[in-house]
C-alpha cells in the first residue's frame, strides 16, 4: 500500500503560510495597482485568489491542528 509522504511539518507550515501570504499580497496588489485590465476582471481574479487562500488556509487547519 502507498503511504502518505513525508516531510518536515515545519517546513509544511511555512510553505502554507507563505502561499495563504503570498495569494492574499497579490490578490491586493491586483486591486490597487491601476493596469490595462478592466475592473471587474480584476475584481473577479482578486476574488478567485482570496478564495484559493481562503481554502489553503483551510486545509492547512484540517492538517496542522493548534
Amino acid at each position: 500500500m502507498s503511504r502518505p509522504p513525508h516531510g518536515d511539518p515545519r517546513r509544511q507550515l511555512f510553505l502554507l503560510k507563505f502561499s495563504v501570504g503570498f495569494l492574499i499580497f497579490f490578490a491586493l496588489i491586483i486591486l490597487v495597482l491601476p493596469g490595462v485590465i478592466p475592473k471587474p476582471l480584476r475584481i473577479f481574479i482578486a476574488v478567485i485568489d482570496l478564495l484559493a487562500a481562503a481554502t489553503i488556509w483551510l486545509l492547512g487547519r484540517q492538517k496542522f491542528p493548534r
